[in-house]
């Protein structure tokens, strides 16, 4: 083999693991992490990765948010004693706001029924039982998934 076919080989061989290195990192971040999957689990189910159902004191109406608030967070469900499901997408709960929502007031809200500007949630929006990462997740999902 000559200098110039070896110096050729070697090229194709250093684009080709570059090209795989760039194919499994475009590969890794299509791919949903752990995190997203355990919140779209809990918004869409009302269940984590694990199975375990999310509950809520007092008891929910509805097993998951996506019963109250449907399944791409649209809301405008009539709910009892005159309250309407929230619109959890992006627009409503950040650019529509005077508070814009955050990741920790959208994880109280959830969690405490305390909204964006320190008030009170109604009663009909469940006080959800999550521990930390399972609240987390969620609220990630919320925050970066419904559009």
């Amino acid at each position: 083999m000559s200098l110039l076919s070896a110096l050729a080989a070697l090229a194709g061989w250093v684009g080709f693991r570059a090209l795989e290195a760039a194919h499994a990192t475009t590969t890794a971040a299509a791919a949903p992490s752990a995190e997203y999957a355990n919140g779209r689990s809990i918004f869409q189910s009302g269940k984590d990765l694990t199975g375990h159902r999310i509950v809520a004191k007092p008891p929910a109406l509805f097993p998951s948010c996506a019963a109250c608030h449907n399944a791409d967070g649209s809301g405008g469900k009539h709910l009892p004693g005159g309250a309407v499901s929230a619109d959890l997408r992006h627009a409503a709960l950040v650019t529509g706001q005077k508070t814009p929502y955050t990741l920790p007031l959208l994880e109280r809200a959830i969690s405490t029924g305390i909204d964006n500007d320190g008030q009170k949630l109604s009663t009909v929006m469940p006080r959800w039982r999550l521990s930390a990462a399972d609240l987390h997740d969620v609220a990630e999902y919320v925050m970066t998934q419904l559009k």
